[in-house]
């Protein structure tokens, strides 16, 4: 069992600017990466704050189901993951919807489900956002190549 609050420490990520106007680094231990505003440079050369959001919602879930693989001894599953969202026309503070796309090979549609039942039910980022009443739909795709 976990202890309280007070007793685990959180993981912290610091982010800096840069010299260049638009350009950021994370420095979290023990990863560091580059954070780009696109409106602000002539040329992005690293991911934007929307982009790393979609990465962080379809890596946890490739996060989650890969582990589940391994514990429910499962052949690992081929899998494409693909995120996207749109901004809400009327306040551009929240999204009007969110979806991702999973695509699963050789994998059987009972199963691709149970996979992301598993994901839904675990993924703190996923359910931050979908009790925060942010608009996810999921579609899932078993048997592909």
């Amino acid at each position: 069992m976990s202890g309280s609050a007070t007793d685990r420490k959180p993981y912290a990520l610091t982010l800096r600017t840069t010299e260049v106007a638009g350009r950021f680094v994370a420095d979290g231990d023990p990863v560091t990466f580059t954070v780009d505003n696109a409106k602000l440079l002539a040329t992005a050369e690293h991911p934007g704050t929307a982009e790393y959001f979609l990465a962080s919602l379809a890596g946890c879930a490739l996060n989650i189901i890969a582990t589940r693989s391994v514990e429910w001894e499962l052949p690992y599953p081929r899998l494409e993951v693909t995120g996207s969202y749109l901004v809400d026309e009327n306040d551009s503070t929240r999204f009007e919807r969110i979806e991702l796309v999973f695509r699963f090979a050789d994998v059987t549609e009972e199963q691709s489900w149970r996979y992301v039942d598993d994901f839904t039910a675990r993924c703190p980022i996923y359910n931050t956002l979908v009790r925060g009443g942010a608009p996810i739909t999921i579609e899932v795709g078993a048997g592909e190549s």
